[in-house]
Parts: structure tokens; C-alpha cells; sequence
């Protein structure tokens, strides 16, 4: 069967991935009722609605005033770290007073900084 003069508004996207990953897509995806192609095709719709990429992250100016150049160094950092990509340097506490003495040694730095000005 073929048709004339009409011409799909679609393009076909296709990619190849690993059968673990794809089976994993299926299954959190079922969760929502949905197939992994629909998804898909979801997510790459709402990207092109909202006109810029997920992995893209410093939008900033889109609902505040421009960061510096420094700031978003380190908020780049510390997303790299979060995604494992970097190592974590933050601290960890053992138990509820050492963070507790943390904060106060932090929050008494604060007060002090602000007196002097």
C-alpha cells in the first residue's frame, strides 16, 4: 500500500544500546505505564520544547542574575563530584555532635566576619 502527497512530519531516531541497559529502561519505564520508545520520544520532545539539553546544566541566566566565572567553575566542580567524576573531597562526620561542632565552628567564623566589617 502506498499513499501520495502526504508526507510524515516524523523522523526516525534510532539508536543501539546495550541489551542490560535497555531491559533496565524497560523495566523503570513500565513502572510508569509507559514502553521505553514512548519515553524516549517524550524526553526528546520536552528537550526541544524547553530548547536546551539536560546535560547542559548551567542556565542561569534564565532566572537570575549572571554568575561569575568563578562560581560557575565551582558549581561545575562540585556537579563533576556528585556524578563521580571527580573525587569527593567534602567532610564526613562520624556522628551528630561532630557535625553539630562543625557547623558551629562555621556558623561562629560567620559572626566574627561580619563583626569586623
Amino acid at each position: 500500500m502506498t499513499t501520495t502527497g502526504h508526507k510524515s512530519k516524523n523522523k526516525l531516531v534510532q539508536l543501539e544500546l546495550p541489551v542490560d541497559v535497555k531491559n533496565k529502561l524497560d523495566d523503570i519505564f513500565a513502572k510508569d505505564g509507559t514502553t521505553t520508545p514512548q519515553a524516549l520520544k517524550m524526553i526528546a520532545t520536552q528537550i526541544a520544547n524547553r530548547g536546551f539539553s539536560p546535560f547542559t546544566t548551567l542556565h542561569y541566566e534564565q532566572y537570575s542574575e549572571p554568575v561569575s566565572a568563578e562560581l560557575e567553575a565551582k558549581l561545575r566542580e562540585d556537579e563533576l563530584k556528585i556524578m563521580g567524576y571527580l573525587p569527593d573531597d567534602t567532610d564526613e562526620f562520624a556522628d551528630e555532635q561532630s557535625l553539630n561542632q562543625a557547623f558551629e565552628k562555621i556558623t561562629n567564623h560567620k559572626t566574627l566576619h561580619n563583626n569586623s566589617n
